[in-house]
Order: C-alpha cells, then structure tokens, then sequence
C-alpha cells in the first residue's frame, strides 16, 4: 500500500470523479469499476448530499471497493443517513427528521429512491477511521484516545446496532468519539456568531486540531473565525510532526490550490460542492508530504 491516490468529499459530484479518475489519476474503467495498473483509491467519505450525481457517485465507487481497486472511511453524511433511516421503538428516528436534517438529505433521497435503503446497509460497514504503519485515515479529526475506546469496544464501523444507538446518544463516550472523529472538535465562542455553508447562525467554531499549543490565537486555529473578533487564547494537543501522514476531508477549505496543512497533515476537502475542486493527494511512501503532489478538477457543476 504504497501508491495510494487520496480522495477528498465528493457530495454528488459524479463528472468532476470521472475527469479526475480518467484524466489526472489515469484510471480506466475495466470489467465494471475504474482500476489502475499499480494505484489504489482511497476514499475519506461523503460520497452522498449537496450535488447533482450522489447515485452516479455510488455507483462508482462501491463497485471499486467492493474490488478492491478502493478503499475508504466513512464520512458524516453517511453516518447521519444511517442515523436518518434508523427508527426507534417509538417511531422516531436516531436523527431527527427536522427541516434542517431533512433538507440538507433531501438531494440524496430524491436521486437515490428505493435504492437508498440498500446502500444505507452498506455505509453501515464503511470503516470509521484506517491506520497502518504508513498513514492514518479518517474523515474529520485523527484523536488517538476515541480510537482507542472505539478499539476496546470491537467497534470499527456502524454495523452493531447497539453501538449505533449509543452513538446517538448525546450523553454518551460513543457519541463524543463519532462527532470528533466525524465531524472535528469545535470551540463556542458566545458573542461572535457567522453562517454556515447552508446559512444556519452559529456560535461553535471547528478547530485546527493538527496545531499544538497552549496559546493559540483563535484567529489562527479556528475556522471562519473572525480577524477582527477578540477571544482568549485556547489550548490544544496538536498532531506530532513524528507521526505518520494523516489524510482527511470535511472542513470545506476555500484555497484556489489546495495546500498542505503540514508536512504529515492532509486535507483534501476543496469545496467541490461549493464551486470549488474536487482533490486527490497522490501517496507514494512518504513520510513528508509534497505539494506537488496534488491533483484537482474544479467543480463543473
């Protein structure tokens, strides 16, 4: 596993896959699936929601892992449609269907039909995180010890309900584990307030986790923090410059070029859905990462 093409969120975004498989990655499409003579995907989740394509999407890329030309972790998308479509004993569902919920799933349910009950089975058994003794895989924020818990628990991915029901559960260690490892720890900052990529008001700023300090600025290790607004400095354990790389998605980064977070932290989340680039980082052993090698398609539609 040392030629890996790392993929970021792709939300439906079926064109900018197949121009960035076909044309920069020089993948074809052999025997049903796109394959490589020597490389393999892997994918950091969020395959579903926001875009046009979210049936094309599946269509690609279950058939590459389910041969082995791919490999992925879940995204939150993924984990919150299982949550969406898990009704409870008294006909509610784990995630609530709310306006907010339903609209920001709305895409995927009309795309997808009676089809997305199957493929809602299979994101069950999508892996929550992946480490080896190269790289580490996980979709918003490698935390060492919710791995570890997950680990004591024999839980790797969404399929034993008794988990997932926990996950849900607002009180619970397992919920904390899948909303850091899913979506990033946040900072509240009360009086200073912004709107989301759908316009919700909100006071809970993601976190730059792979910065260490005990003084961070949060103008500098928060996202869409303010210049401007004033805040106490926070702390924060960061990611070893020791450690092995780290490939990851979810914050909608705003770069024209996408760009290293450090030499051994990768995000590959480049707004496809939000008139950005769809982004690969193409992984040939290192232990420093280069820029140079990324890849990227900007969004067409």
């Amino acid at each position: 596993m040392n030629e890996i093409d790392f993929i970021g969120d792709i939300h439906g975004h079926a064109d900018e896959l197949v121009e960035l498989l076909e044309g920069e990655l020089g993948y074809s499409l052999q025997h049903g699936y796109y394959q490589h003579p020597k490389r393999k995907v892997f994918f950091v989740g969020d395959f579903i929601d926001r875009g046009p394509q979210i049936k094309k999407v599946l269509e690609i890329v279950r058939p590459m892992i389910n041969n082995g030309a791919a490999y992925t972790t879940i995204g939150n998308h993924e984990y919150n449609a299982i949550c969406y479509w898990t009704q409870l004993q008294d006909g509610t569902f784990l995630r609530p269907h709310t306006s907010k919920n339903t609209g920001q799933h709305e895409r995927t349910i009309s795309d997808m039909g009676d089809e997305l009950s199957e493929y809602v089975e299979w994101f069950k058994t999508l892996p929550i995180w992946f480490e080896n003794e190269n790289f580490r895989v996980v979709h918003a924020q490698w935390k060492p010890e919710h791995i570890s818990y997950l680990k004591s628990l024999d839980v790797f991915d969404c399929s034993n309900q008794k988990f997932l029901f926990k996950s849900a559960d607002k009180t619970s260690k397992e919920y904390e584990a899948m909303e850091c490892l899913l979506k990033g720890e946040e900072v509240d900052v009360p009086d200073v307030p912004f709107f989301d990529k759908d316009n919700n008001k909100r006071y809970s700023y993601r976190i730059k986790w792979w910065l260490k300090g005990n003084n961070l600025e949060c103008k500098d290790s928060l996202f869409e923090f303010p210049k401007h607004a004033k805040s106490a400095p926070i702390a924060n354990s960061g990611y070893k410059e020791s450690e092995v790389p780290v490939f990851f998605g979810h914050y909608w980064l705003k770069n024209n070029k996408p760009i290293l977070m450090s030499k051994n932290v990768c995000c590959l989340d480049f707004s496809v859905a939000k008139s950005g680039n769809l982004v690969a980082y193409r992984w040939n052993g290192e232990r420093i990462l280069d820029q140079a090698n990324f890849c990227y398609v900007p969004a067409i539609s």
